[in-house]
């Protein structure tokens, strides 16, 4: 596993994704500094804001192009077979994979941390908002409920690559799942609202599977904590965490059993 482990963070750190994303990630947090001189008031707010929401969208891209270059490219270009011929398991290249393809996301997301950290300075600095935003060590929680839903995106597009000879329908489809995911607490607080009141009967179906079926990680998006201090409850942020921590374990134990079983020809 370790080898593995190994060449997934040589070739992740070598993939020319990585440098285009970091630069965009880069252009992304000047587009959101220039944000803040729409606000008044907030600067610092608006600025963080959107940079939070850069990098959310940032990291799904992130992820899914660091998997087909860790997994599904191996595949396609047949040169998985020559990897399977070393005297390691099968799981220890679907395991290793995924834990250099974690340490990788673990490192863009504190680069993209400490330039959040500094646009947040930057856009205030001079000005003292009435609501200040909760710079620094409110960065990490961000981060770290950001790292475990990218993660679970990770892992769905990981089990998804374990059974498809094509890396398109990978990346697409766990594209769709984030947006999916992401979107599916706030659509469910919309259908439960009084402005939609009646209408959550007609699916009530529908929506009791997909909250089986699917991991709400917009749970997992702590920035109010950032922007305002209203950090949710201590239970919730802890049921938030071992719900995409439980996801991440059951798809990488279908991702192993699958590619275990998997005939290459």
């Amino acid at each position: 596993m370790y080898f593995h482990f190994l060449t997934g963070l040589r070739l992740g750190v070598r993939s020319r994704s990585f440098f285009a994303l970091v630069l965009v990630g880069l252009l992304a947090m000047v587009a959101a500094y220039f944000a803040s001189f729409f606000s008044g008031r907030h600067p610092a707010t608006i600025a963080m804001d959107v940079g939070v929401s850069a990098i959310r969208i940032l990291g799904v891209l992130l992820v899914l192009f660091w998997t087909q270059e860790l997994f599904s490219r191996d595949i396609d270009r047949k040169v998985l077979f020559s990897t399977l011929t070393y005297p390691l398991p099968r799981r220890s290249y679907v395991l290793g994979r995924f834990l250099g393809l974690g340490l990788l996301v673990l490192a863009a997301l504190v680069v993209f941390g400490l330039l959040l950290a500094g646009l947040g300075s930057a856009a205030g600095f001079g000005y003292q908002q009435s609501t200040p935003v909760n710079n620094g060590i409110a960065v990490a929680g961000v981060v770290g409920g950001l790292w475990v839903d990218l993660m679970t995106v990770a892992a769905f597009t990981w089990l998804l690559s374990s059974v498809s000879t094509s890396p398109l329908l990978p990346f697409l489809l766990g594209l769709a799942f984030a947006w999916a995911a992401r979107t599916l607490g706030p659509v469910l607080a919309y259908l439960s609202s009084e402005q939609a009141r009646g209408l959550e009967k007609g699916f009530e179906g529908p929506l009791n599977f997909i909250r089986w079926l699917l991991p709400d990680l917009s749970r997992l998006d702590f920035r109010d904590g950032l922007l305002y201090g209203q950090w949710p409850e201590t239970d919730f942020i802890l049921a938030a965490l071992a719900n995409g921590a439980g996801y991440i374990l059951l798809l990488l134990g279908l991702s192993v059993l699958v590619f275990n079983r998997r005939e290459f020809g």
